[in-house]
């Protein structure tokens, strides 16, 4: 698909950021209410069992984080003409709006910019005013509907749009401005719930499979227990309507010498469209093609349109408008036909091909029963059309006289593992372990279901059985009495349910996992805005300082009290980075490393930082392949492992074992690590901490990557959080092994690279540089402007200060080229850095700028690739940091 456009015409969002603290309190208190009301819908979308209640769940959510009267829900449909967004949910204000005229509303995705950005791009679209961007939404709508502002959110899954969020300001109303953390929110908001939306697709379509198939063989037991033709009719016209939920069905008897097909059961909704003489009228077979399919070609007919149809008989008089058609088939020969379908004001009916294939089987079933009551008198042959039924079911069928069996099917031969012989004369408890789940001896359960059979209606109850390998499963037993001259015959249906009971379990992991990932990613993007915010108070700590000491005689009694400023403002930077680097936004310095020498180089570090009742065991594997990695990065993880095993085992003594080595992980090993589930299938090269340690209930294992979360005494900072984060940023992974007494083993893998590099040594000290020219500082933060304006004076500049990006545009204008450098902030209120520069840029064509970010270089710079940024400098920074950046960009 093609990548959209940047578009410098379309609208600008408006930001809520200010200058001033009372500004900052109350963006930090909106962007908490925000993650609250992310964090709790993200848990109510976890809890929706049906498509409409996600709808709800969206839009109530939406609406507390951007508040406005209208929002209205698009599903993504494939139809003839293409993909079209036909509304499916709405708030009240809508519906008391429009009414019925916004039900079923369909749009192609082709009209207008808006809905080609939202689906063809995949991206948030937002028009703040129709009237000032005609054609940009399809007039129609805006004319129809007076459409003043309209915000369109995709619902994105595996890069498939599969709906469409809108929020709404209609003529009279106040136009929309949502804020770029609104935006953000509502973002996430819409990608989870896309992600729910899939999942209730998925779990809709194994349910229907699920209950599809169970009504399928309940409807071929009750086929199979019909004592006449008439139950018979009434059990298959009941599952038939079951599987496809068509209004009308008859059932026509083939006879061989008139060549004829003549209806003799129908449902009274039949009687409506035509009498009951005139539905009994015989229909010559050879003189219709598609009765001719059906008798003698033993071809189901399955017409969803019968208009225009011409070989369709009476057309006029009976206005078909789907018909169905099954044959009724018993050793190749027509004994009838299942028919089935809508006439006049009914519609169209729409049957998957699973539904058609399952309706086949019950007619096929069907078949077998009819022609078996058709020849009752005849025992032989009734013996042998039930033993092609018993022997040809899908499940184990087991026939018991006096408690054993008479006789099986060729399933129970596979169920079981047993040849036929092996199975004869055996009872159900000689299959089975002693006891059952329950507690109860199999032999008792076993007599007592098999009398409950006998003398009351039919069994149906879970049992456990034994292959014949010894191996355990369960399954669903149905036992039902066939009465027979030489006593109660009992028979027995069993079917394996492991793989449902698998899937279940399989399901409620899947659950589990997903709920895990989505308090993660919640926790992740509430310390990473925290700690951005944070990064521009440490500014005016840190830059201060820094000038204070680069002005103060070195014997001046206040350069203490200033340098411990210092040194706080640092360690309050160093809180910051492990927060950015739990929500996978940290600062990285990535080369290719050789993990064992890491490990390696940091051995006497960690000898002498261990208690001396802990042993330091090394089980490392040389001529390992390089990982891409920050060296700082990695450091820090080992450091915090070997001191949380260290922790783990207390004052007691104990081992901890540090193992480096190379691993595949496949698709299921991937599923079960506790961090990285994303990860691609493939090699990893992977570090190991083990300790003998007091190790972790599950309880706790869930809890241990949670900012803050200690078992032990308060004050342990982000550990295990800032490690989760530094793993996520390398793409690599993290598996936890623990027993309570017994110890913990973190696993910790990055995919393998080639050959690892070895580090630069440090380059040689600059000579004293003095700086001259004008140079624009532009950020939203006084503090911080003040700080970069102080320090470039000091060096000689002559600075310029801009509040945002509109008024550096200013700036610009007037000076032109007699700026040397711009200082730009990234984010900022009313015009970002991004514009700014972009803006800049077209004035400008050759200006120098120096980004500046709370953020890693990485997220950052990729705004940026290839538009000809000159330099970086992450917050918080120092005077000499900000010099070092400025002299390399202005001598290059």
């Amino acid at each position: 698909m093609e990548e959209p456009v940047p578009n410098p015409a379309a609208p600008r969002l408006p930001s809520n950021g200010g200058a001033g603290r009372g500004d900052l309190d109350e963006r930090l208190r909106q962007s908490e209410g925000f993650q609250r009301q992310l964090a709790e819908g993200i848990y109510a979308l976890s809890l929706v069992r049906r498509p409409e209640e996600a709808y709800q769940v969206l839009m109530a959510h939406a609406a507390k984080i951007l508040p406005t009267p209208h929002w209205c829900i698009g599903q993504v449909l494939e139809r003839g003409d293409g993909p079209r967004v036909e509304i499916a949910g709405w708030t009240p204000s809508v519906w008391a709006r429009f009414g019925e005229v916004i039900r079923g509303l369909s749009i192609p995705v082709s009209d207008g910019a808006f809905a080609r950005e939202v689906y063809g791009y995949r991206r948030t679209s937002f028009v703040a005013d129709t009237g000032a961007e005609p054609g940009r939404v399809e007039p129609g709508l805006v004319a129809t509907f007076g459409i003043r502002s309209l915000l369109g959110l995709p619902l994105v899954f595996e890069g498939q749009v599969g709906g469409v969020l809108y929020a709404v300001a209609l003529e009279g109303e106040a136009s929309l401005a949502p804020s770029e953390d609104q935006l953000s929110v509502l973002q996430s908001l819409s990608r989870i719930a896309a992600l729910a939306l899939e999942r209730l697709r998925a779990q809709a379509a194994l349910e229907e499979s699920a209950s599809l198939a169970q009504d399928l063989a309940q409807g071929v037991r009750d086929l199979a227990e019909a004592h006449d033709e008439s139950a018979l009719v009434a059990a298959l016209f009941h599952w038939a309507g079951r599987i496809v939920p068509a209004p009308n069905w008859w059932l026509n008897r083939f006879d061989p010498a008139s060549r004829t097909s003549t209806t003799v059961h129908w449902t009274p909704g039949l009687e409506v469209f035509g009498s009951p003489a005139a539905i009994r009228e015989p229909v010559p077979v050879r003189a219709d093609s598609l009765m001719e399919a059906l008798h003698f070609g033993h071809r189901s007919l399955h017409l969803h349109r019968c208009e225009g149809h011409a070989e369709i008989p009476d057309l006029g008089a009976w206005p078909y408008r789907t018909l169905l058609g099954v044959p009724l088939a018993h050793q190749g020969e027509i004994v009838g036909t299942l028919f089935g379908g809508s006439f006049g004001d009914q519609g169209h009916l729409t049957v998957s091909e699973k539904r058609f294939e399952a309706l086949e089987s019950l007619a096929g079933a069907a078949g077998l029963v009819l022609n078996r009551l058709q020849a009752r008198r005849d025992l032989e042959a009734e013996e042998a059309r039930f033993r092609q039924l018993f022997e040809q079911a899908p499940d184990a069928h087991l026939l018991l006289r006096n408690g054993r069996f008479a006789a099986v099917n060729e399933a129970a031969v596979r169920l079981f593992g047993l040849s036929r012989e092996q199975l004869l004369e055996r009872a159900p408890w000689d299959l089975s372990p002693e006891f059952q789940p329950s507690g109860e001896r199999s032999r008792e359960a076993a007599l007592r279901r098999i009398e409950g059979a006998i003398q009351g209606p039919s069994q149906r109850f879970e049992w456990h059985h034994l292959g014949s390998n010894g191996h355990e499963f369960p399954c669903e037993v149905s036992l039902t009495l066939m009465s027979r001259e030489d006593g109660p015959i009992v028979q027995a249906i069993v079917r394996d349910i492991s793989a449902q009971k698998q899937a279940e379990t399989d399901r409620t992991a899947l659950e589990r996992q997903l709920f895990q990932a989505q308090k993660m990613e919640s926790l992740g993007v509430l310390a990473g805005g925290i700690a951005h915010d944070f990064n521009n108070l440490l500014m005016g700590v840190l830059g201060h300082a820094g000038l204070a000491l680069e002005q103060l005689n070195p014997l001046h009694p206040a350069r203490r009290n200033l340098e411990a400023i210092q040194k706080a403002g640092q360690r309050a930077a160093d809180l910051t980075r492990q927060m950015l680097a739990y929500s996978g936004r940290g600062q990285f310095v990535v080369r290719n490393l050789d993990l064992t020498a890491q490990v390696e180089e940091m051995v006497h570090l960690l000898e002498v930082s261990l208690p001396k009742t802990v042993v330091l065991k090394l089980d490392l594997r040389r001529g390992l392949p390089a990982i891409s990695a920050d060296a700082a990065q990695i450091q820090q993880v080992i450091m915090n492992l070997v001191i949380n095993a260290a922790e783990a085992i207390g004052e007691t003594s104990g081992l901890i074992t540090l193992a480096t080595g190379a691993q595949h992980l496949d698709a299921a090993m991937i599923r079960a690590l506790l961090v990285g589930q994303d990860v691609a299938p493939g090699t990893y090269i992977y570090l190991e901490v083990s300790d003998t340690g007091c190790g972790m209930d599950p309880e706790t294992i869930g809890r241990i990557f949670e900012p803050f979360f200690t078992t032990k005494f308060t004050g342990r900072g982000l550990g295990l959080s800032a490690i989760m984060g530094i793993v996520r940023g390398h793409k690599g992974a993290l598996k936890v092994y623990s027993e309570v007494g017994r110890g913990t083993t973190f696993k910790v893998l990055f995919p393998a690279q080639g050959q690892a590099q070895e580090p630069v040594g440090p380059g040689s000290s600059e000579p004293a540089w003095q700086g001259t020219g004008l140079v624009l500082v532009v950020d939203d933060d006084e503090t911080v402007r003040s700080v970069a304006r102080q320090t470039l004076e000091l060096k000689g500049f002559e600075v310029l200060e801009a509040e945002d990006g509109l008024v550096a545009l200013e700036l610009l204008q007037r000076k032109g080229t007699d700026i040397a450098l711009v200082l730009l902030d990234m984010t900022m209120p009313h015009l970002g850095g991004e514009a700014t520069f972009r803006e800049m840029r077209q004035r400008q064509p050759e200006i120098r700028v120096i980004l500046s970010s709370g953020y890693n270089e990485q997220e950052a710079m990729s705004r940026f690739m290839g538009k000809g940024l000159k330099g970086f400098l992450q917050k918080p920074y120092g005077p000499r940091e900000l010099l070092a950046k400025v002299q390399s960009v202005l001598g290059a």
